[in-house]
């Protein structure tokens, strides 16, 4: 291992090494029989049972610290207690079960193809021209809002022939990669 000391480069010596992973071992020790605090054992007891609580998504948003982080090779099933709806947080947003599965390396909520599994919950904009949506990649997107697309910084509205106003569509796209089919492009 190389350290700098006093702005010079040099390698530990196997004495140095030995002492620093002798205090790291100290440490886990230590870790692993201190008291928790009441604040760790609180934010414990809150991440276990925030799923259980009944809030909206805009809600849900609020409270994102207190998810749990997705993870792999994991039942997302009700029956281990991840019912559809269940939220998960990945790469800092927040996310909800839309179909139960068992999860992969590759069907990360955010990932590329998992719309099915996964949306994205953005409830912080109201979708209207002033204050639209920001579209993301696998995202749910109601008929008669607005987005951001991402990509071009431009503004769209989302519309497809004889869908309703209200109506869903989860898509693997961005608003400029649709216009004509599920999107149309709002001019100032």
């Amino acid at each position: 291992m190389i350290i700098c000391e006093n702005g010079v480069y040099r390698n530990l010596t196997p004495s140095e090494l030995a002492a620093m992973e002798a205090e790291a071992a100290r440490y886990a020790a230590q870790e692993r029989t201190r008291p928790l605090t009441e604040q760790e054992v609180t934010a414990m007891l809150i991440r276990q049972q925030v799923n259980t609580l009944e809030v909206d998504d805009s809600t849900a948003l609020r409270m994102i610290s207190y998810y749990p982080e997705w993870k792999s090779n994991k039942a997302y099933t009700a029956e281990n207690g991840c019912p559809v709806g269940y939220k998960v947080t990945q790469g800092g947003k927040l996310y909800k079960l839309r179909q139960e599965h068992t999860s992969q390396d590759n069907w990360a909520p955010d990932a590329t193809g998992t719309e099915s599994l996964w949306t994205r919950i953005d409830e912080t904009h109201d979708g209207t021209r002033y204050d639209p949506v920001p579209a993301a990649r696998g995202m749910e997107y109601v008929y008669g809002l607005y987005y951001l697309d991402s990509e071009d910084g431009k503004l769209y509205l989302c519309q497809r022939t004889g869908e309703a106003a209200g109506g869903t569509v989860v898509l693997q796209y961005l608003p400029h990669e649709l216009v004509g089919n599920y999107f149309a492009e709002v001019i100032n």
